[in-house]
């Protein structure tokens, strides 16, 4: 959440010629709801189910760039699916910046971060989830004080 995930995907999409999948929007898109009402009429462990089916079938299509919503790494099919395919990047970002990313940001409403604004939560989550990021990331990147066009040319250089 924050991470830059949804931006780096649409800029490595366009400089690269590889489409790209957004599955947050995407199911935003299919529902014609935006996130936060899509959490309240589904539970969350339905919501993670939906979002693993629809990112897992994508996967068998061509070659796409995905930015994943933050949670979809708790399933273990996820994180094995992650492994197999392509090459995932963590986009790693402290908890302060990560603060300051939400809170400027007017354009995106992220309901988990709505009901905890502050930044000992976005820490936890990250606590809590770290050990399934890294195991899954080929590559991390640091995006502290970087700009967009930055990580993503640091990312192309990467790949190439």
């Amino acid at each position: 959440m924050g991470s830059g995930k949804t931006t780096l995907a649409s800029i490595l999409s366009d400089k690269l010629n590889i489409p790209y999948i957004d599955t947050d929007k995407d199911l935003m898109h299919i529902f014609n709801l935006q996130m936060e009402e899509i959490l309240n009429s589904l539970s969350e462990k339905k919501f993670r189910i939906l979002e693993s089916t629809y990112f897992l079938e994508h996967l068998k299509n061509k070659q796409h760039i995905y930015a994943t919503g933050g949670g979809l790494i708790l399933n273990q099919n996820n994180r094995d699916a992650m492994k197999q395919y392509g090459q995932t990047i963590l986009l790693q970002a402290s908890s302060r910046t990560l603060f300051n990313r939400l809170m400027n940001d007017r354009d995106n409403k992220r309901p988990y971060f709505e009901q905890n604004k502050n930044e000992q939560f976005l820490n936890q989550l990250w606590l809590d989830r770290k050990k399934y990021y890294r195991g899954c990331a080929d590559y991390t990147i640091k995006t502290d004080k970087k700009k967009p066009i930055q990580i993503a040319n640091e990312i192309i250089k990467i790949l190439k």
